[in-house]
């Protein structure tokens, strides 16, 4: 079966676990820069095709926002849906300093709890996604529903769009995602008749007549195999907001590769401050090896994407959830989430700078790194932050050159000088100041995706450009652990299963009941287990017992390594 592009193995990346700092922060560039110039021959998002479907969902976009009853939901699982509330959040303030309807929605899978940690095993549910997506839209006559999955393979997705292709009077489905059609996945959703193949190919009947669009640019694979989280997270950004600033300013289609030029100028903006990029890295490496902890403080928007990024930490990587953590001003007091106020729920949802100096502050150690988000966040931190032991870094985003700022006790200065000229056209003047702060936070992504990136490759969690600690927290990560295992092992599909599953159940000796279980039931025993991947490589590869695995990784975590000097 061919591999969909967005699991393949990235070539410009294969040796990133043993490059260094600096080196990181290049292969993450040229990864970067295939979200611009296509990747293998496909479309990037400069590509013509997919600038005239931009085009078309933007012009159906405007004539909904006109309409009183229309509405916008934009949905996805993850990454993808926390991009969505950003998205929401944007264009519904945006929309009401305009003075016009704020119509923006957002669905994400888990409902608000999944913005800020993971709840990954909500997105294998159609019915659920269906079920939701109705309620939201129940009062609506005019919906543009873009459903969000960069593998097309969400289940949650799909019950979405199979709802609105039953729908066609009043919803426009649009499938965002980076692989090609054909390589949706094909394989039965668990209590349904259905495959995400089978959607798609609905929607490219639907599509024939304009009812329906699929946008996918094809980036190409994940500098890190299969971390949606970055370049697709990344595009996903780009594609939303040109897609809302257009039609919300009835922009021509000329103006969509101007807009794209804006995201590429800044691109280069962030990736050219290299020794500082890979000094944040450096540090935050340190810092995690050490079994110390990386703390993100920000304001607004850039305090949410670093939070983000935080929060996607764990089911990437395999990480504590106190190891880098997300704060931002004002906390849910002006996140304008669907839920409200989720921090009685449990210390994951402390996410105020005000939780951050009461809660953290008093058991900083010199272990420990802290990275302020901006110039605005200055005005609202206790100084007592200055005076911890702890490493600290301040990174801003200018428009123009500014000498460093002032800064007590401040280990490392990141100054990203934004250099955007098709800022000044006399197309986007009129949506200059939203497209600024768009900009701001794209390239605050790109900073701390760098930063948490290299950290956990510095730490030993990357194999290769691999991903090897996976959460098996849900049907898509459970296919993508048997799939690693594989990738090291050489074994068969089912053999890699069978070696998954004797790492999940702590077993050497499979029963029937273990084999004969359901995805769903292999994922709940998998549930706070940590090292399942890892164990389950080394099982395969040298054909060891589970507790000999887990011994191996006690004496050396970096995988690579026992394969070399073991195999």
């Amino acid at each position: 079966m061919e591999q969909p592009v967005t699991e393949k193995s990235n070539i410009l990346s294969q040796s990133i676990d043993i490059a260094s700092s600096k080196e990181i922060i290049s292969i993450l560039y040229a990864c970067d820069q295939e979200i611009f110039n296509g990747w293998d021959g496909g479309k990037g998002v400069n590509n013509e095709t997919v600038v005239e479907k931009m085009h078309k969902v933007a012009n159906k976009i405007s004539q909904t926002i006109e309409n009183p009853k229309g509405a916008v939901v934009i949905s996805g699982c993850g990454t993808s849906g926390r991009i969505a509330f950003l998205t929401a959040r944007t264009f519904n303030k945006y929309l009401k300093m305009k003075g016009k309807n704020p119509c923006f929605h957002y669905i994400i899978a888990g409902s608000d709890r999944a913005l800020f940690t993971s709840i990954e095993l909500a997105e294998d549910d159609p019915f659920i996604g269906a079920k939701t997506l109705k309620e939201v839209t129940e009062d609506k006559t005019e919906v543009v529903y873009i459903g969000v999955t960069c593998g097309f393979s969400a289940p949650f997705v799909a019950g979405q769009l199979d709802f609105c292709l039953s729908h066609t009077s009043k919803f426009t489905p649009v499938l965002m995602g980076f692989n090609y059609p054909h390589q949706a996945r094909n394989i039965q959703i668990e209590k349904w008749y259905k495959t995400f193949l089978t959607v798609v190919k609905e929607l490219e009947k639907a599509e024939k007549l304009d009812e329906a669009f699929i946008l996918n640019p094809i980036v190409g694979p994940e500098p890190i195999t299969g971390s949606s989280r970055m370049k697709s997270g990344t595009t996903t950004r780009i594609l939303l907001e040109i897609l809302s600033i257009t039609a919300i300013h009835q922009f021509p289609k000329s103006s969509i590769p101007t807009c794209i030029s804006m995201y590429e100028s800044v691109c280069g903006s962030v990736y050219k401050h290299t020794e500082s990029l890979a000094g944040l890295m450096q540090l935050a490496g340190d810092s995690l090896t050490a079994k110390g902890h990386v703390y993100y403080l920000g304001h607004s928007g850039l305090g949410l994407m670093a939070m983000i990024d935080a929060s996607e930490c764990p089911p990437t990587y395999g990480a504590s959830f106190l190891d880098i953590r997300g704060f931002v001003t004002g906390g849910f007091l002006h996140l304008n989430n669907n839920d409200g106020d989720l921090s009685h729920l449990g210390w994951q949802y402390k996410i105020s700078i005000q939780d951050f100096e009461s809660d953290v502050i008093p058991t900083l150690t010199s272990q420990d790194f802290v990275v302020l988000l901006g110039e605005e966040v200055l005005k609202e931190i206790s100084p007592s932050v200055f005076d911890a032991p702890c490493k600290k870094a301040y990174v801003s985003f200018y428009w123009e050159e500014l000498p460093p700022a002032e800064l007590k006790n401040v280990d490392l200065n990141l100054m990203v000088n934004i250099s955007v000229p098709e800022l000044e056209s006399m197309v986007l003047a009129p949506a200059r100041d939203v497209s600024k702060q768009v900009l701001e936070e794209v390239a605050c992504k790109w900073v701390v995706n760098s930063l948490s990136t290299g950290a956990h490759i510095l730490k030993g969690k990357v194999c290769q450009n691999m991903m090897i600690d996976v959460k098996v927290s849900n049907n898509k990560l459970f296919h993508r652990a048997v799939g690693i295992v594989q990738k090291y092992s050489h074994l068969t599909t089912e053999e890699s299963q069978q070696c998954l599953l004797k790492s999940i159940y702590g077993t050497d000796c499979l029963t029937d009941d273990h084999t004969s279980a359901s995805v769903v039931s292999h994922i709940g025993a998998a549930a706070n287990k940590d090292l399942i991947v890892p164990v389950a490589i080394l099982v395969a590869s040298l054909h060891c017992t589970v507790e000999g695995a887990k011994d191996l990784i006690k004496k050396q975590p970096i995988i690579r390594k026992l394969l070399l000097v073991e195999g």
